[in-house]
């Protein structure tokens, strides 16, 4: 007789019992779900719910269960097949494990454990590769390169500059997935189905026993809500696209047309049969990767988008994504720390770059407002006559003489004399004056405060992962003190 069927239904069609279980994806849920049920039972024994005996029996067996322990596929989900290892260990003892409580409540805690958890790793990966950007932006301050908009060449900017632009972007994802966590990390333990249940549960102690910061209190929305899925997934798709942006540009970089970085051999590929090829496959799996993980977001949000209240199996599917988008994401954010630490940037190509394409031009005509009192509209018309005629091959000379006669053209007078005597992607930088900007000064506070952030944002991981952990040991103590009272 089937444990949870009983003789309310008999057996379930072989197909149908294959198509709606989840036994086959359950496994990352194993210790979250073992972890609640002694949560759940010590509660319920330190009320006086359980027998003290019958909740020692289902400790032991709880504790005795492995990390790998062997799912039987005929049962439907990873809870019934704990509930099954506990009747077989404890014997009758067993059956009030699912007492006050139920598998809808259940699921839906065992989520918000591995989704923080999930959370946190991610939440490391992105500092450790934020680490790696900060440490080569240090290294290549003076580093010339060119900044584009519209993939044409805009204006000079550095090597630092640039790899602080993803820093700056991913430290904003940190910032997101700790906000999240505060929704993640609130316990719906205590719900049973969706109208609470006439146990006498303890659900803050419970909440507490298991590292969360509090309840979702109504019970209905407490096993029903997958927002904080939804809103996980989002800061992992929002990180996975700052990394697909970057594996971009680095693609585009190592491209022979601009030759300005070498990809590392050992992250890179060749082909079967070009021989001469150097194919940057690491970063363009990282790219795919944002439309996996887009994917998985909008599967989750399409699942919920229709449902009635409160439970339903549909949110059955979108148990894996939580793991199936932080493996991806994870994956990704450590083989881009190695990229950028192992990327090897051509500076002559760079300089080179970074001087092309007429690129301190929007600087000149700044200088013509800032040094000869020259509205900034005329002056952004001056030189952009000058853009517009240049020839393939000039000197600053050449353009000093061809603003000059432009401006005479639109009936300014310019002194040829108190034009600068040069104006290149070096003076372009230093002359920068906003915070923020390439300028080397600006560069070495932007990286001091971003270490002071990614400093914090560490310690605030940190802080959060010894929570559970001291929960957990509370849990354990509390679980032997009920186990070594009955064998007195």
């Amino acid at each position: 007789m089937s444990l949870l069927r009983g003789k309310r239904l008999g057996r379930m069609d072989s197909e149908a019992a294959a198509f709606t279980a989840s036994v086959d994806r359950d496994r990352p849920l194993l210790e979250a779900v073992i972890a609640i049920n002694a949560a759940h039972l010590v509660s319920l024994a330190k009320n006086g719910v359980v027998d003290p005996k019958d909740a020692a029996s289902i400790l032991s067996s709880l504790r005795s269960a492995p990390t790998d322990l062997e799912f039987d596929t005929s049962l439907e989900d990873v809870h019934m097949n704990v509930e099954q290892y506990v009747s077989k260990k404890a014997g009758e003892a067993g059956g009030f494990l699912n007492l006050g409580k139920s598998r809808n409540d259940q699921v839906c805690t065992a989520l918000r454990i591995v989704t923080r958890s999930e959370l946190l790793k991610v939440v490391d990966a992105i500092l450790e590769l934020v680490e790696s950007l900060i440490d080569v932006a240090a290294e290549n301050t003076e580093v010339r390169m060119p900044g584009y908009t519209h993939l044409q060449v805009a204006q000079p900017t550095t090597v630092a500059h640039h790899l602080l632009n993803y820093a700056g972007a991913l430290l904003r994802d940190v910032q997101r997935l700790a906000d999240c966590y505060k929704r993640v990390n609130l316990s719906p333990m205590g719900s049973a189905a969706f109208s609470g249940t006439t146990v006498p549960v303890d659900r803050d102690g419970v909440a507490r026993l298991l590292g969360f910061d509090g309840i979702i209190e109504n019970s209905m929305d407490a096993v029903s809500s997958r927002d904080f899925i939804l809103e996980f997934l989002s800061g992992a798709l929002l990180t996975q696209l700052d990394l697909s942006r970057m594996a971009e540009d680095l693609i585009f970089y190592s491209s022979q047309e601009a030759s300005y970085v070498d990809q590392p051999d050992d992250l890179s590929s060749t082909s079967s049969i070009m021989p001469q090829k150097k194919n940057a496959v690491v970063l363009e799996i990282i790219r795919a990767k944002a439309g996996t993980i887009l994917g998985l977001f909008t599967y989750a949000a399409t699942i919920v988008k229709g449902l009635p209240q409160s439970y339903n199996l549909d949110l059955q599917e979108m148990n894996s994504y939580v793991w199936m988008a932080s493996s991806d994401l994870i994956k990704s954010l450590k083989l881009m720390s190695k990229v950028v630490r192992k990327t090897k940037y051509r500076k002559d190509r760079l300089e080179r770059g970074a001087a092309s394409g007429f690129s301190v031009a929007a600087e000149l005509a700044e200088y013509l407002t800032l040094k000869h009192n020259i509205p900034f509209r005329k002056a952004h018309h001056i030189v952009g006559a000058v853009a517009s005629n240049l020839p393939s091959i000039y000197t600053f000379e050449d353009i000093k003489k061809m603003l000059v006669k432009e401006a005479k053209n639109q009936g300014v007078r310019l002194d040829l004399s108190k034009l600068p005597s040069s104006y290149d992607p070096s003076t372009s930088v230093r002359s920068k004056k906003s915070l923020g900007s390439p300028n080397p000064l600006h560069v070495k506070l932007m990286m001091n405060h971003m270490r002071k952030e990614m400093k914090d944002a560490a310690g605030w991981a940190r802080q959060r992962a010894l929570s559970i952990d001291r929960a957990s040991s509370v849990l354990a103590k509390e679980s032997n003190n009920i186990i070594k009272e009955v064998r007195k």
